[in-house]
């Protein structure tokens, strides 16, 4: 398979990986649609909390290596490096495979002392999940390894696409079997799902390989790329907490209740908006790195205004759908989930802003502003957190939605303004 990165940016393209991570938000939605109608209030908590916390260990586990992958195989690549190329290649995969192992078996021994959980099925569940958590960060490393080599379309397609697909039909087998619907049968039948998405994109990623790639001497430069990784992580690992820590913060405030359902619903919809940003950017990000690696700074500004104005169009729509058909939306999830409509907003309305700067604190990153980036990045996790508790306490998921919304608005505007500055420093 020859793949190579275009350098010439076509908005089509990235509307091509949009409609993929639409389908994938379809099919997902509809198989939560499902479990929330199949399963009990309880239970519908418990399996929403194993996702959230199975999700926020992802991020961690994967070291930061896949966002640093888009970066490091594309300039590889094209400086032609196969020494130092094989070498990321060992070193990432090691060392994600060995880290969520060490995550996943921290978090089987200590959920008692870090999750106030009194139900032993969650713990259950959350557990069971976790033990999957080595094949979603290797194929998380993935996805974004394929992207790299210029196979974007190829790469969201199975990701978006392959895998919730797979975990649909599981489903329903699972609804016509003779095995009662639970949330540990369900993250089970996820698990199976990410475990033959590795399998694809393991077969894929082999074929994208240069020819000979095997007998190359690897060139191990360890602490080089996690010095360039870890901050990525972090900043990461901090917006995942702010995306997905309020189911856990519901659940912490009100166990078991109905308003952990209610925020997840809320979320899943309204937060639908920034799949556009994560979509986009695993065409652009590609070809930033290289254009930042040729000090190519009119082009990158260019790169970056097309994505504004292309993302920026969708945004619009999407909220308006959201604003005058999210009652039906959620009303389809069973009728006490359209108490979600308010915090959906909230949500979605901080979801457009993330959408429409999700390229800034990779591009401040990538610049080597690692500092910056992570200092904002605290400091809206903190408020995210912070306000969450507070007005959570009070107002459940509308208080832990506004505390959402207002962090987001706050973390992308400053990074916006920050990625301005530099531009004029540069052009200067």
């Amino acid at each position: 398979m020859d793949y190579h990165l275009d350098l010439h940016a076509n908005s089509f393209r990235s509307l091509e990986l949009f409609v993929l991570a639409l389908a994938n938000y379809g099919l997902m939605y509809l198989a939560n649609m499902l479990l929330a109608r199949w399963l009990s209030v309880g239970e519908f908590d418990g399996y929403n909390v194993a996702v959230s916390v199975v999700t926020l260990l992802s991020t961690l586990a994967t070291l930061g290596l896949e966002k640093y992958a888009l970066r490091a195989v594309a300039l590889l690549r094209d400086r032609e490096d196969w020494q130092r190329f094989r070498g990321f290649w060992l070193f990432a995969l090691r060392g994600i495979g060995a880290f969520s192992l060490l995550l996943a078996a921290m978090l089987g021994v200590s959920l008692d002392a870090f999750w106030a959980l009194n139900q032993d099925a969650t713990r259950i569940v959350i557990a069971s999940f976790a033990a999957f958590l080595p094949v979603i960060a290797v194929t998380l490393f993935l996805v974004e390894v394929i992207a790299a080599h210029g196979a974007q379309l190829l790469s969201v397609a199975v990701y978006r696409l392959f895998l919730p697909a797979i975990y649909l039909v599981l489903l329903i087998g699972l609804s016509i079997s003779p095995v009662n619907v639970s949330a540990l049968a369900a993250v089970l039948c996820f698990g199976g799902a990410w475990t033959m998405t590795l399998a694809v994109m393991w077969t894929i990623a082999k074929l994208l390989m240069p020819a000979g790639i095997k007998k190359i001497v690897p060139l191990m430069q360890g602490r080089k790329w996690l010095r360039g990784s870890l901050p990525l992580v972090m900043s990461s690992l901090m917006l995942t907490v702010m995306t997905s820590g309020g189911v856990i913060i519901l659940e912490i405030l009100f166990p078991s209740g109905l308003e952990v359902g209610i925020y997840a619903v809320a979320a899943q919809t309204g937060g639908f908006i920034s799949l556009i940003g994560t979509s986009t950017n695993r065409y652009y990000l590609p070809m930033m790195v290289v254009l930042i690696g040729r000090g190519d700074k009119r082009t990158i500004q260019a790169l970056m205004k097309q994505r504004t104005l292309a993302v920026g169009s969708l945004i619009l729509a999407l909220l308006a759908i959201l604003i005058f058909a999210g009652r039906s939306i959620l009303d389809l999830f069973g009728e006490q989930f359209s108490a979600g409509y308010h915090p959906m907003l909230l949500i979605a309305s901080g979801a457009c802003f993330s959408a429409l700067f999700a390229d800034v604190p990779y591009y401040l990153q990538f610049m080597g502003l690692h500092r910056i980036v992570l200092s904002l990045t605290l400091v809206a996790m903190i408020v995210m957190v912070t306000l969450s508790f507070v007005l959570g306490a009070q107002l459940g998921s509308l208080g832990v939605a506004a505390a959402y919304m207002a962090a987001v608005m706050l973390l992308f505007v400053s990074l916006r303004i920050v990625a301005k500055l530099h531009f004029r420093r540069l052009n200067g």
